[in-house]
């Protein structure tokens, strides 16, 4: 039943083709994440962004009074 129903679509391919292209992204993901992240002064650097703003808007602040 479901392969004449698969057979006679051609939307088919367009799932497969986002599933191959989202499972490639994962994987280059994984291997940045493994691969990429193995500097630890990277690592301290990326670990302190979201107090970046907070902490040059108060710096900043008290330099101009």
């Amino acid at each position: 039943m479901f392969q004449e129903f698969y057979k006679s679509s051609e939307w088919l391919t367009l799932p497969l083709i986002a599933l191959v292209f989202f499972f490639l992204f994962f994987v280059a993901v994984l291997l940045w994440v493994a691969f990429g992240m193995r500097d630890p002064r990277r690592v301290d650097r990326l670990s302190e962004l979201p107090f970046t703003d907070r902490e040059s808007a108060t710096h900043q602040e008290s330099i101009h009074g």
